[in-house]
């Protein structure tokens, strides 16, 4: 490997030839705010979101993008997580030995994959991939895999890592507290510059994830479910992509789909750990101020289709029979989330729901649990149930929905509801510790489009739900418009991507 001194000094020439955006901040000290965030806005319009925390000389940095599963185009599922890893490969310095030789080598790649994803006859697909193939090996003279990762390593790094949701794309790593400048170089021309190489092995570990997602029984009965609780809308389908669209994907779309979302209106830097924030501010504004500025895109207004009635599914799958009950609620930033919330842990807190004291405990089932989602477009809230022996699915469905009407009819204790609120701020604390925690907090507030007085604001907002809130809401989204899927004890029919 280079040294790691050169390479950033190659970024940084980089860095010196462009010109320094202004960075506003864009909230106001709040003494009740337990992160203390500062936010600015720099003038490319990437927002910046900064929380001291001197426990340790360190600093964990995320980079969030818009962009994830639910913005995949149609015919082209898998995008958004293609390029969580695509995003490791490097760039035009970064990961290459020579460029210039490289770059023709990776065009005739994209072209090709662009004929692969485009011709309808298998045979002639066959051929353009024994291309491909060929020309990766001449591509990949150039190429130094996992230099991105070795640099950070040097650099100290821990959890270095990234993901994607339905809503965004997420790049984390933990750094020590005197990398901050680096870590700004590396990321400025990370962003700026990718370059997709090495991209034919990349695809084996995408498929290798999908068939162990594929395999996964849990995988199965969720993914059944959402496919009729979300019809129509891409919540419907999985982040990972359909089989069909992971065998030809197209290397143009992707650049087409970074173009379009990872922009900086579109993004935000997120950093919680041992930095003075007014000194931070300053080094990301001189390295992701160079960022050229660019609309964010439209947000797209999808539709699911309504839940009419109960709708049934199933799937097959070796071994233990489940039951998973979903009703569709809100999205975040509702007004009905807190409460929502609070019915959920009425119904499961593990030790003293509904579901705990009369179905777990006293071992009417063999487990059952509940847990919600919410998402920027849908909310969810689900029910799960596994039969003892002598049970059926039937029997273990219908004593869940019972203790949903339970909270319908407002048969729970008075005292739950502030003891919920005090173990959530009990758990808010101990959060508050960790610095991905922090992060955390700080990104959803971004990618959920919410601001920040109302992120941090939710346990307020929760403490002052009562219970004739959750009864209504109760009410209100549980009636009688569902989703039930049942797992069956049989063979899994399980398509393979090779």
């Amino acid at each position: 490997m280079r040294k790691w001194l050169a390479v950033v000094a190659a970024l940084s020439v980089w860095s010196a030839t462009a010109v320094r955006a202004e960075y506003t901040r864009v909230n106001e000290d709040d003494p009740s705010d337990p992160l203390h965030a500062a936010i600015y806005r720099l003038g490319n319009g990437l927002t910046v979101y900064l929380s001291e925390n001197h426990e340790e000389p360190r600093f964990h940095a995320e980079i969030a993008v818009r962009a994830g599963g639910k913005h995949d185009p149609d015919d082209s599922t898998g995008i958004a997580h293609y390029l969580e890893h695509m995003l490791f490969k490097g760039s035009q310095v970064v990961g290459v030995l020579d460029y210039e030789q490289e770059r023709p080598h990776l065009d005739r790649i994209t072209e090709l994959y662009e004929q692969h994803f485009s011709e309808p006859d298998p045979e002639k697909r066959t051929e353009i991939y024994a291309e491909i193939n060929s020309e990766s090996q001449l591509a990949a003279q150039y190429a130094i895999p996992t230099e991105l990762n070795k640099i950070y390593s040097i650099m100290g790094e821990q959890s270095l890592n990234a993901f994607t949701s339905n809503e965004a794309t997420v790049y984390q790593v933990n750094l020590p507290a005197n990398r901050l400048a680096q870590w700004a170089e590396v990321e400025t021309d990370r962003f700026a510059h990718p370059v997709f190489r090495l991209f034919q092995p990349e695809i084996e570990t995408v498929y290798e994830e999908k068939n162990r997602s594929l395999d996964s029984k849990e995988y199965a009965i969720r993914q059944a479910v959402n496919a009729a609780l979300y019809e129509g809308h891409p919540y419907s389908r999985t982040v990972l992509g359909s089989v069909e669209h992971l065998k030809r994907p197209s290397i143009r779309r992707m650049y087409d789909f970074v173009d379009t979302h990872y922009v900086p209106s579109n993004m935000a830097i997120v950093i919680s750990g041992d930095i003075d924030a007014a000194l931070a501010i300053q080094v990301i504004d001189e390295h992701f101020g160079q960022w050229e500025p660019h609309e964010a895109p439209e947000a797209p207004d999808h539709r699911a289709q309504p839940v009419e009635g109960v709708q049934r599914v199933s799937v097959q799958y070796p071994g233990e029979e489940y039951v998973l009950i979903a009703f569709r609620t809100v999205p975040n930033g509702h007004v009905d989330v807190e409460a929502l919330a609070l019915l959920d842990m009425i119904l499961d807190n593990a030790t003293a729901g509904l579901i705990n004291l009369n179905l777990t405990q006293t071992q009417v089932v063999r487990a059952a649990g509940s847990s919600p989602l919410f998402a920027n477009d849908y909310g969810a809230q689900y029910l799960w149930g596994v039969p003892k022996e002598g049970q059926t699915l039937a029997d273990v469905e219908r004593l869940l929905l019972e203790q949903v009407a339970l909270v319908k009819a407002g048969q729970f204790e008075d005292w739950i509801l502030p003891a919920i609120v005090t173990d959530f701020r009990k758990s808010e604390k101990a959060q508050l510790e960790s610095n991905a925690a922090r992060a955390s907090i700080m990104r959803s507030a971004f990618t959920e489009y919410v601001d920040w007085g109302y992120a941090v604001g939710q346990l307020d907002r929760m403490a002052e739900r009562t219970k004739a809130d959750v009864i209504r809401v109760a009410n209100e989204y549980f009636g009688g418009d569902f989703v039930v899927g049942y797992r069956l004890d049989g063979e899994h029919d399980l398509p393979q991507l090779d």
